[in-house]
């Protein structure tokens, strides 16, 4: 879980920087106060960021005015998951722009 997190946390700092996107982690960076769950606030996109995530088939959460949230849980999800999220963020993000 915690690796998994991180992996997600990586990726998301990763487009950001890449694409230029204002894309802010809220959820505290400790992962003994956060859990698996990040929560990004995705300034200048919206809610169509988090329709473009839906529509490739990632299953995130919305939370107004602005906020997607996200949970890599072990059970349920790989690396590969993650880096497949990431990829479709890079993409959605970079269209956006």
């Amino acid at each position: 879980s915690l690796r998994l997190t991180a992996y997600l946390e990586q990726g998301i700092a990763a487009v950001a920087e890449h694409n230029n996107a204002q894309l802010e982690v809220i959820t505290p960076t400790d992962p003994a106060r956060r859990g698996c769950q990040l929560s990004l606030v995705a300034h200048g996109f919206g809610r169509e960021l988090f329709q473009s995530l839906t529509d490739a088939g990632v299953v995130v959460d919305w939370r107004e005015p602005n906020v997607i949230r996200m949970a890599p849980v072990p059970m349920y999800n790989t690396f590969e998951d993650i880096a497949r999220f990431v990829n479709v963020l890079y993409t959605a993000t970079k269209q956006a722009n």
